[in-house]
């Protein structure tokens, strides 16, 4: 891994997964870095939204109660 040297603490890094199939329903495989560092296991409910202004998707993970 490439050490960070930005005084910024926000660190953008960029992956490339291919979607699974399961039936008629697509499958995103989150990358075992990224599930470890946000604390998401495998089974969580997440939420997604798609921003079409600036072509970004923003991945939420559902808490126990229905709040992101």
């Amino acid at each position: 891994m490439h050490e960070n040297t930005s005084t910024d603490t926000n660190q953008n890094t960029t992956y490339t997964v291919i979607l699974d199939e399961d039936g008629e329903d697509l499958i995103l495989p989150v990358p075992d870095e990224v599930l470890d560092s946000l604390g998401w296991l495998d089974g969580d409910m997440l939420e997604w939204d798609v921003n079409e202004e600036d072509n970004t998707i923003i991945i939420r993970k559902v808490t126990d109660d229905g709040d992101v």
